[in-house]
């Protein structure tokens, strides 16, 4: 599970946020907190992967509380700044302290969702390989790209296939179909569905696996242009 810290002064929304990230599969939420006092506190105690975090707090900005997060002995974390700041100085002074995304309020689930599995799928691609090759290092951060950028054939999701394509990309031995339903909560024919339409533009491929007895089973493997 990735352990996440909501950060917002406004009471209402951080619950809207709790209650986002406790729909998207492979999160919880560790801590809530309304003010950089208390973020702090949380990130030292807790020590979360990651901080949803507003900038606009009432003792702190927040880019000011990553700043001081960064340069003291505080735990590590990941953070995704949650803003409803567009001037351009907010998005550069954010890039320049690591941010990994920058979601602008309003936003809908789909696109709060889609940022949280590329961030967990940049996590998965670092811990398959201690010691990443250049194409193994691309991946990681093509991993922190909007999905839309994958090609989706007509009457498919792009966050179910963007799910089977995190499943696929980070088991390193390859998968099934089964295998892909059961980790991701969708019906075998959903996976395999899709499991074929990403053959099909490939981005992954088969191979069959011979058992003692029975039909042979399909393994399919993330391909390494993807």
């Amino acid at each position: 599970m990735i352990r996440t810290v909501v950060v917002d002064d406004d009471f209402r929304v951080a619950q809207i946020h709790v209650a986002y990230v406790q729909r998207v599969e492979g999160f919880e939420v560790v801590a809530r907190c309304h003010n950089a006092v208390a973020a702090t506190e949380a990130v030292d105690a807790l020590r979360p992967d990651l901080l949803l975090l507003d900038l606009y707090l009432p003792d702190e900005h927040g880019l000011d509380l990553v700043a001081r997060l960064r340069r003291g002995h505080h735990a590590p974390v990941d953070v995704m700044v949650i803003t409803a700041a567009k001037d351009a100085a907010s998005v550069h002074r954010a890039m320049q302290s690591g941010a990994l995304h920058y979601l602008l309020k309003p936003f809908t689930f789909d696109l709060f969702r889609d940022r949280l599995l590329s961030y967990a799928c940049m996590r998965s691609h670092l811990a398959a390989r201690p010691e990443p090759s250049q194409d193994h290092v691309d991946k990681v951060f093509a991993a922190l790209r909007p999905p839309t950028q994958s090609p989706v054939a007509k009457g498919r999701s792009p966050h179910t296939l963007e799910t089977v394509e995190r499943v696929v990309a980070t088991s390193a031995g390859g998968v099934t179909a089964l295998q892909v339903a059961e980790t991701s909560g969708m019906s075998r024919a959903t996976a395999q569905r899709y499991l074929s339409h990403l053959e099909s533009i490939g981005r992954v491929t088969i191979q069959l696996r011979y058992g003692v007895a029975g039909r042979p089973e399909h393994v399919y493997h993330w391909t390494a242009h993807s």
